[in-house]
C-alpha cells in the first residue's frame, strides 16, 4: 500500500501563500464593511497570526488522511476534487468563528462582524479551493512511501 504525504516545508509554504491571499482579502473586506483601511489592516493583522496557526494544524491533520489521493504521472501524487472540496468545507467550518470574532473585537460592532463574515465566507472559500487546486499541480514536497 502506498502512503501519499506532504512534507512539513510544503505545508509551511502553503501556509504562507494562503495567508497572503487571505490577508489581502481581509484588508479589502474590512475596508468594505467599515469604510476604514485601518480597520481592514487590524483585522488582517490579527487574523494573520491566529489563522496561520489554524491553517498549519488543518494541513497536518489532512496530511494524515489518504482518502482520495492517487498516483500521478508527472506529479508525485494528486488529490481528487472530492478531497479538495472536503478540505475546503472543513477549513470554512473551522475559520467561520474567527471571521466573526476578530472583526467583532476590532470594531465592537456585531453588525459589521456579521457583514465581514458573510463576505469572507463567500470570497475565502473560493480563494481556498483555488489555492488547493493550484498547489495540487505543484510536485514540490510531495512524497510517496510504501507501507509495510
Amino acid at each position: 500500500m502506498k502512503i501519499f504525504q506532504e512534507t512539513n516545508l510544503r505545508s509551511f509554504l502553503k501556509t504562507l501563500s494562503i495567508r497572503i491571499c487571505f490577508s489581502l482579502s481581509h484588508l479589502v473586506n474590512g475596508f468594505i464593511v467599515s469604510g476604514a483601511w485601518i480597520i481592514g489592516a487590524q483585522i488582517a493583522g490579527v487574523a494573520a497570526l491566529v489563522n496561520m496557526i489554524l491553517f498549519w494544524l488543518h494541513e497536518r491533520f489532512w496530511n494524515r488522511s489518504q482518502w482520495n489521493r492517487n498516483d500521478a504521472i508527472k506529479i508525485t501524487f494528486i488529490d481528487g476534487h472530492p478531497r479538495t472540496l472536503c478540505k475546503s468545507v472543513s477549513w470554512r467550518i473551522l475559520i467561520t468563528l474567527n471571521n466573526f470574532l476578530i472583526p467583532y473585537l476590532t470594531t465592537g460592532s456585531w453588525q459589521q462582524a456579521m457583514a465581514f463574515l458573510t463576505i469572507a465566507t463567500v470570497v475565502n472559500i473560493i480563494i481556498y479551493y483555488s489555492h488547493e487546486r493550484i498547489w495540487n499541480i505543484i510536485s514540490y514536497g510531495k512524497e510517496i512511501k510504501n507501507a509495510y
